[in-house]
């Protein structure tokens, strides 16, 4: 995928959490609301979000799959960060701090 329709699906993905004025959301919710983009798509874009700019994480709560904006990606779209037990959502580490040489 080109670097332009990637940065163009995570800006809708980020506009998506400004717009309902949340830092946690139901995957379903972000598939559902668009045809624009294919799901294959938004997949990468979370993906991109989460590993590269470590805006969010996605987990899995209940048998819900979730995306949550970090501390950081809440205070980058001026939004107030969750509540959440301390430890009970992590970002993954870096790849490159998990290699194993």
């Amino acid at each position: 995928m080109d670097r332009l329709k990637l940065d163009r699906i995570e800006r809708y993905v980020l506009g998506f959490f400004q717009a309902h004025e949340r830092t946690r959301i139901l995957a379903q919710d972000l598939f559902d609301e668009t045809s624009e983009f294919a799901n294959a798509d938004l997949v990468r874009a979370l993906e991109d979000l989460e590993k590269r700019h470590r805006m969010l994480v996605r987990h899995t709560t209940a048998g819900n799959d979730y995306i949550s904006l970090t501390s950081q990606g809440a205070a980058d779209l001026g939004l107030k960060p969750l509540e959440v037990e301390q430890g009970s959502v992590m970002p993954h580490p870096p790849k490159s701090a998990t290699k194993i040489t």
